[in-house]
């Protein structure tokens, strides 16, 4: 199944693209493999590939490129790459929800 490079959106078989090494991030606690994987393809496909952030007047947001599956409750605090946990964001609204107390 082909997706979108995560760095520049070109149609790949893997997350990242031949020109950006293909290579995925392997960070403790953030899940990796192909469990890992799944849950992004899942979360990704049932968005329709799109950011799903709302802002405060309603609108949601248009990005499709460089979308990230984020965990409603983290691996590092006991949550799974069960897709019903999870929502798409673009890179922009995901930095946002890391860093504050906002829930999706």
């Amino acid at each position: 199944m082909l997706k979108p490079c995560l760095q520049c959106g070109r149609l790949s078989n893997a997350s990242r693209c031949a020109r950006h090494g293909g290579a995925s991030r392997n960070t403790p606690g953030r899940g990796g493999g192909s469990s890992a994987s799944k849950f992004r393809a899942a979360v990704l496909a049932s968005a329709g590939h799109r950011c799903q952030f709302v802002n405060g007047d309603g609108a949601r947001c248009t990005a499709r490129l460089g979308l990230e599956a984020h965990h409603d409750h983290g691996l590092r605090d006991g949550g799974t790459n069960n897709p019903a946990g999870g929502v798409a964001l673009c890179r922009k609204h995901h930095g946002i929800i890391e860093r504050s107390d906002l829930q999706m």
